[in-house]
């Protein structure tokens, strides 16, 4: 695609047109998004050739017998199993065809639940790519623009595929957006939209006090949500929070609470994600009483329905305990197998912090200049995810450790 692109002149952004943005481009071409098949279509289309000639197979077929009211809810049903099965490829199969069959017997509302399906599937599965496009068309869709509620929970997945495909700022406006279209829907819409805008902001490095703001409206708003499952997902974030503020100790109550509520037999998922999260957020503030205990809860499960991020999380936590631990030579070579796995490589070639614990790492090991070049590395991954506050960190770390080995050799020199 980037070699037809180039041969016809033109840019990323113009390729994408008025649907895509030239920053999905580049992650199609980069082969760090997957490509659904009504978007190889449009692309083909724009660059006046045929799938087959971009090296591109369309995965998702649409049926082509005239469907009814009927077909449209089986597909749709039948995609709902599959997702509650954790079947995400199928569900998103099925949901396409609901959407398609939906749309040509012209129910709109069903079209739109059948995208809604669909996104949650891309997400679940990993193709952010897809995510953000189905999530953006929710968002504009006729069936939302009647409905705030409806339009604030498509702004909500919006935010969550552009938070995981590493677009923040996109995130941080359709959660802000979502918070304010929630304020008069039911609590656990509102407090949805809440928990997306806080975890951004969070990713982002925003300033405390931000952060802080959100954190007392959630805390408000958990009140008055009466599903025990929403409560642990509010006070799971509400607990990161805690921890990323400095407060330790009320993140510990709040996880335990999140532990309480949080059932597994009802999404097992999300709460071995929690047994990992709590553990990250121990070893953020060098706490690594009960972590080992935490890791060992999550990580079979994780190896099975976890996605590579998921996974990667894992292995990272592990990492950094190891060097807690006293143990830097091991952290080492754990960091460096993660890198160096490719059934990882989602996940690394797209994130700063595995660099940046082998840059801390090297520095326990008394390496500056292995650190420093580690830390480089870490800030051009942040600076990809446009964490830009982190990967400042990471320069001004860098030039920190040039500093040191500049006024070293200076010292050499004066010395011989």
């Amino acid at each position: 695609m980037r070699e037809t692109r180039k041969r016809l002149g033109m840019s990323q952004a113009e390729l994408g047109g008025d649907r895509f943005t030239g920053s999905y481009i580049s992650h199609l071409e980069s082969g760090r998004r997957a490509a659904s098949a009504d978007v190889i279509e449009f692309l083909a289309m724009r660059l006046g050739v045929t799938c087959d000639e971009l090296g591109m197979e369309p995965t998702l077929t649409v049926p082509l017998d005239g469907p009814d009211n009927a077909q449209a809810l089986a597909h749709l049903l039948v995609a709902e199993r599959a997702w509650y099965d954790r079947d995400w490829a199928t569900a998103g199969t099925l949901a396409t065809r609901a959407a398609a069959a939906a749309l040509q017997a012209g129910q709109p509302e069903r079209h739109w639940q059948a995208l809604y399906v669909r996104t949650q599937a891309a997400i679940a599965e990993g193709d952010y790519g897809d995510a953000i496009h189905f999530a953006e068309q929710l968002a504009a869709h006729e069936v939302a623009a009647a409905s705030p509620t409806l339009r604030a929970q498509a702004l909500c997945l919006s935010a969550t595929a552009h938070r995981v495909g590493d677009e923040l700022p996109m995130a941080l406006v359709h959660a802000g957006q979502a918070v304010e279209l929630a304020k008069d829907a039911p609590p656990i819409v509102l407090a949805d939209a809440l928990t997306c805008l806080i975890t951004a902001v969070m990713e982002a490095g925003r300033p405390t006090a931000e952060s802080d703001r959100l954190f007392r409206r959630l805390e408000e708003v958990s009140l008055r949500v009466e599903s025990g499952q929403a409560r642990g997902v509010i006070y799971w974030t509400l607990g990161t929070v805690a921890y990323r503020s400095g407060n330790a100790g009320k993140g510990l109550e709040l996880y335990e609470l999140a532990m309480e509520l949080l059932n597994p037999r009802r999404d097992l998922r999300m709460w071995l994600r929690l047994n990992r999260s709590a553990a990250t957020c121990r070893l953020e503030v060098g706490m690594v009483d009960g972590v080992r205990e935490l890791l060992e809860a999550s990580r079979e499960g994780l190896k099975m329905i976890g996605s590579a991020f998921d996974f990667f999380e894992w292995r990272h936590a592990e990492a950094k305990l190891t060097l807690l631990e006293g143990h830097p030579h091991q952290a080492r070579e754990l960091v460096l197998r993660l890198l160096a796995d490719p059934a990882m490589r989602p996940a690394t070639r797209t994130n700063g912090r595995a660099e940046e614990l082998l840059a801390d790492i090297e520095l326990d090991l008394g390496r500056p200049d292995a650190a420093r070049a580690a830390f480089i590395r870490a800030a051009g991954l942040y600076g990809k995810q446009e964490k830009y506050r982190m990967a400042n960190q990471c320069w001004q770390r860098a030039a920190d450790l040039e500093e040191i080995r500049v006024h070293n050799m200076d010292t050499d020199r004066t010395h011989s």
